[in-house]
């Protein structure tokens, strides 16, 4: 008797701490489109990656402005000391007349005509390095909605796992009651009452657990999209309702070759390389440049005697160069250049080929979850119709209430295996997506 009573007690604790967490604050409902932009708004690493994309583009910009003049203007002043002048050796000093101050102003300009192709060159790798940067951000983003992806339908299924303890518990209270009546008609023993409340107790712990589980999910997705992270989030019921067209294993390639950011990346770092040799060859080249002055001194002290007046000059210079050294340097720098472009090559080529690989691998695995979500749905129908069989068996005493409670068993977990079933579906189908490049 006194058993009894304390299962009651467990039982309604449970219930009671059940309701409170539940009804403690309403859940959020977010779906994926939402998920997504969230994610990418507070994500620290994206928005490390936009920093870097704007460092980037100011380095791009930077780099044009090489084509631009190079002006500057000096100011000086300062006081000049006597001359002393030796007529003889060092012997028979004078001190001719020298003015106290000395001033110049002076600007200059110096315009590359011709430098082999260099700045243009230059200018061509900027943005190629810029590319790679966007393209580091496509990269990140997409890992990004794949990893929030993945913790949603965490969440997805634990909610579905509360779904169906949640029913479970129901069926289970309902039998109990049934089993209660049962036993005042003296159909059943006190032995077989103890036993389903212990598997209701059983099932309360589960939900139990599952809750938790809910709000650990949920902390761990506020945390990712910015949010309040004591808020419970649940996602749109519809998502675990898509069922995503499958398209040839040979589409996915042909995606992949196209949009993969990390053949994308490749095939930017490929150019760069690439870039980077015609920058070498261009060191065989000579440079011209304009170079253009004018300057205002004060005194004039090339004459003797120094003159304290101003005077004024201006001169236009054509300046040609050519570094000789560069005939003996350039070739291993060339020898190195062409070196990194096969390395990037064989990049390129190793990339291609993980990709044909990873794409089928995700491709049988989806194949293999979807048919996996048929056969346990035709599993959850039998188990359904054993358990209401049995049941039906056990009320007329055709049955012991170990068969009742493998049936309640076996039933329960065909569903939660359903659920994970489900879930990992979807979950491969967006794996393929970022294989393929168009997550």
């Amino acid at each position: 008797m006194h058993l009894k009573k304390l299962n009651k007690w467990i039982l309604s604790c449970f219930i009671l701490v059940n309701m409170t967490l539940l009804h403690a604050q309403k859940p959020r409902s977010i779906g994926a489109e939402e998920l997504f932009k969230l994610g990418i708004e507070n994500s620290l690493k994206l928005k490390s990656d936009r920093i870097n994309v704007a460092i980037a583009n100011d380095e791009e910009t930077l780099s044009k402005n090489s084509r631009l003049p190079t002006i500057s203007l000096n100011l000086a002043g300062g006081y000049l000391g006597k001359f002393t002048v030796y007529k003889h050796g060092l012997t028979d000093p004078s001190y001719p007349y020298m003015p106290n101050w000395d001033q110049n102003y002076n600007i200059s300009l110096e315009q590359p005509i011709y430098e082999g192709g260099k700045i243009k060159k230059g200018i061509e790798k900027a943005t190629i390095q810029n590319e790679l940067i966007e393209l580091s951000l496509h990269k990140d983003r997409a890992d990004l909605k794949l990893a929030l992806m993945g913790k949603y339908l965490e969440l997805f299924r634990w909610y579905k796992q509360h779904e169906v303890v949640s029913r479970n518990i129901e069926e289970a209270e309902q039998r109990l009651h049934d089993m209660q009546s049962m036993k005042k008609q003296g159909m059943i023993t006190g032995n077989d009452l103890i036993r389903s409340e212990l598997q209701l107790n059983n099932l309360n712990l589960m939900l139990r657990e599952v809750k938790d589980n809910i709000q650990i999910t949920s902390q761990q997705l506020d945390i990712a999209l910015g949010l309040n992270e004591n808020l419970v989030l649940k996602p749109d019921e519809k998502l675990l309702e898509q069922t995503p067209p499958i398209e040839p294993i040979d589409s996915y390639v042909q995606q992949a070759y196209l949009q993969f950011p990390e053949l994308q990346i490749v095939n930017s770092e490929i150019k760069l390389v690439r870039k980077q040799e015609e920058i070498v060859k261009a060191g065989y080249l000579p440079s011209l440049s304009l170079h253009a002055g004018n300057e205002l001194v004060r005194p004039i002290i090339n004459t003797f005697p120094v003159l304290d007046m101003f005077y004024n000059s201006w001169n236009v210079t054509m300046k040609f160069s050519y570094n000789l050294s560069s005939l003996y340097q350039n070739p291993k720098k060339v020898n190195i250049a062409r070196q990194a472009i096969s390395y990037q090559m064989v990049q390129k080529e190793q990339q291609e080929q993980n990709i044909r690989l990873n794409i089928k691998s995700a491709f049988i695995k989806h194949q293999e979850a979807l048919d996996k979500v048929d056969v346990l749905t035709q599993s959850v129908k039998q188990t359904e119709e054993n358990y209401r069989i049995v049941y039906n068996r056990y009320k007329n005493n055709l049955a012991i209430l170990t068969d009742l409670l493998d049936a309640s068993g076996v039933k329960l977990d065909a569903e939660m295996q359903l659920t994970t079933a489900k879930t990992s579906a979807l979950y491969t189908h967006y794996q393929l997506l970022r294989m393929s490049g168009t997550l």
